[in-house]
């Protein structure tokens, strides 16, 4: 009897849970529908209300430009004829400011003269000479009325003493690249430095009586040249120049050389520092060497010699 009471009680619990979850699911529907209805019906709301406020505003406007339209007819002929007057003079200064754009435009992309005559200019250095093909240098240099910075070397000047001459006799700059040429040698202390630029810059003033203070060290300045070195040569008089232009005549040594020098004409440097190319006295520098003079011919640019009141430019 007690079995079958149970049995009762959990069949009676079920019916309850069913029940429960049915009520449940019903609420869950009536809940649903409800905030369907309440969402369709809001939208619609929106939507009217939004229909009426373009509607309104339409009417709003055209009223509107029905109101200026009779304030047009009852203005004075007078009035009217100066309204008309005022656009017209209105467009006619648009015209003109963008005539004045287009001019202004045009001579931004015209080239400017420089207010630095130092940019017009362009220094053309030769290393490593003088060699037997000096003179040749020294009459194609002439044919384009250039001038040119010499960086020359103690035995070279000894075994062409007469390029040396000629050099000054044509109006160019000489200047000491020492006596090596080797960097072991060369770079081993300060004394060996002025040591070598010394006994350079003797040579030239016994060839020619010139007593120039133009250095260019070999392989240039960076990173041998430290301020020790800088200081006793500065100490000694000595202008030490590098150069910002690599013509590379002595890796390429055919007309890539030139090619080289006019790219890197393009790249943007100091506007007060001077342009300076740094060329090599050798045969194949010569056989191009016209090229090169040809094109800065064209481009305006003067060909000068380095001197001592100038500032000289060092790698870094």
């Amino acid at each position: 009897m007690g079995k079958m009471q149970r049995q009762k009680a959990k069949n009676k619990q079920k019916r309850r849970r069913r029940l429960i979850g049915e009520i449940g699911l019903l609420c869950f529907v009536i809940l649903l529908f409800v905030y369907s209805y309440n969402l369709s019906h809001s939208k619609a709301s929106v939507e009217a209300d939004a229909a009426t406020e373009v509607k309104d505003a339409v009417s709003e406007k055209e009223k509107d430009n029905q109101v200026m339209q009779v304030k047009a007819k009852e203005l004075p002929n007078d009035l009217t004829a100066t309204k008309e007057d005022s656009r017209k003079q209105e467009k006619k200064e648009s015209e003109t400011d963008v005539q004045e754009i287009a001019i202004n435009a045009e001579e931004k992309e015209q080239p400017k003269e420089t207010a630095n005559p130092a940019s017009n200019v362009v220094y053309l250095t030769f290393d490593d000479g003088p060699h037997e093909v000096s003179d040749e240098i020294l009459t194609v240099l002439d044919e384009y009325n250039a001038k040119a910075t010499f960086f020359m070397l103690d035995g070279k000047m000894k075994e062409y003493p007469n390029a040396v001459k000629q050099m000054v006799k044509n109006g160019h700059s000489v200047g000491l690249h020492g006596v090596t040429h080797d960097r072991k040698k060369f770079y081993q202390s300060s004394k060996s430095v002025l040591g070598e630029m010394n006994q350079a810059r003797q040579t030239v003033f016994e060839l020619t009586g010139v007593k120039t203070d133009l250095i260019r060290t070999p392989y240039g300045s960076y990173p041998h040249m430290t301020d020790t070195y800088k200081q006793a040569v500065s100490n000694e008089g000595y202008k030490l120049w590098d150069w910002n232009i690599d013509s590379r005549d002595w890796q390429l040594r055919n007309e890539r050389f030139v090619t080289s020098v006019i790219e890197q004409l393009g790249y943007e440097r100091h506007p007060d520092e001077p342009i300076v190319i740094l060329l090599h006295e050798r045969p194949e520098t010569l056989k191009h060497l016209p090229k090169l003079l040809e094109y800065l011919k064209k481009q305006k640019y003067e060909l000068k010699a380095l001197d001592s009141s100038m500032t000289p430019i060092q790698l870094s």
